[in-house]
């Protein structure tokens, strides 16, 4: 399940507030916009201002996984940025295609320049340094430093702008918790992101944490509880329509009941698991 924020995701939420200069309506974002990412790509040669090129140029390239493009590309958008948010765009981007290049080291060194920048602003640019944050959390995560990286979930919570940046960032600490094998913290961060993702309708990050939420009850012992949590989430989905997320959860089901030996009971659930998602085409389970 891939947990980071996607660029995507953090394009829309970081323009909704109106301090770049970046021309979004650039014909290369367009063309993206569009799902036209090898026209993007070319096009976004043509541009000419150098950082509207070669940014849009690195977000085609993470799109086709091209990460080498994709981080040579924010650099030089690093490199041309006139407004410092836009730079800051340009290291949190480069970091996270670092992360997903695999190179993770390199990402966390990114991810820390790219806080300690954004502090510079003197909370001109609060909404950076939660993002920030975050991701360095995840990269810390993934390189076994739990300290590290619940001390920068911890903070990230802290200057959290709304309910939502808080549910993501309860949801990393409650992940790293869960590595550490430190269970008891891990229930209760992972608790508060469900009732937060819940709280702001963010449905389908609510069905993941919940899932997440069953694995750590089950690590701390609680295995009646770890299913409870799962069968309150079948009913949600059910109740709400959401079968792609009703398919993930019988999967859920179906290991932890083979994990408490009920193996009639999980071999039902895998059985449905199997109907429904060879109904809805879903592969990626």
């Amino acid at each position: 399940m891939k947990k980071e924020i996607t660029l995507s995701m953090l394009f829309i939420a970081l323009y909704s507030s109106n301090i770049f200069s970046y021309a979004v309506d650039n014909k290369c974002e367009k063309l993206l916009e569009n799902g036209k990412v090898s026209e993007a790509k070319m096009e976004a040669k043509n541009l000419t201002n150098k950082y509207d090129s070669s940014f849009c140029l690195g977000k085609a390239s993470y799109i086709e996984k091209e990460y080498k493009l994709a981080t040579e590309s924010f650099d030089i958008s690093i490199k041309e940025a006139v407004h410092p948010s836009d730079q800051l765009q340009a290291i949190l981007f480069k970091g996270i295609a670092q992360r997903d290049s695999k190179d993770i080291k390199a990402s966390a060194i990114t991810f820390k320049y790219g806080f300690e920048s954004a502090q510079l602003g003197n909370t001109k640019y609060m909404q950076y340094e939660q993002r920030f944050l975050y991701q360095l959390g995840t990269s810390q995560a993934l390189l076994k430093d739990y300290f590290e990286a619940t001390d920068s979930f911890s903070k990230s919570i802290r200057i959290a702008a709304n309910d939502e940046e808080r549910a993501l960032s309860f949801d990393g600490l409650a992940r790293a918790y869960y590595l550490n094998n430190k269970a008891g913290n891990a229930v209760e961060s992972g608790l508060t992101a469900t009732l937060l993702y819940q709280k702001v309708g963010l449905l389908g990050k609510y069905a993941d944490a919940t899932i997440e939420l069953s694995r750590y009850y089950f690590l701390d012992k609680k295995g009646t509880k770890a299913l409870s949590v799962l069968d309150k989430l079948e009913r949600f989905c059910i109740d709400n329509g959401g079968e792609y997320y009703l398919a993930k959860t019988l999967l859920a089901q179906s290991s932890l009941l083979e994990k408490l030996g009920k193996k009639e009971l999980s071999a039902d659930k895998q059985n449905k698991a199997d109907i429904l998602m060879k109904r809805l085409g879903a592969t990626d389970l």
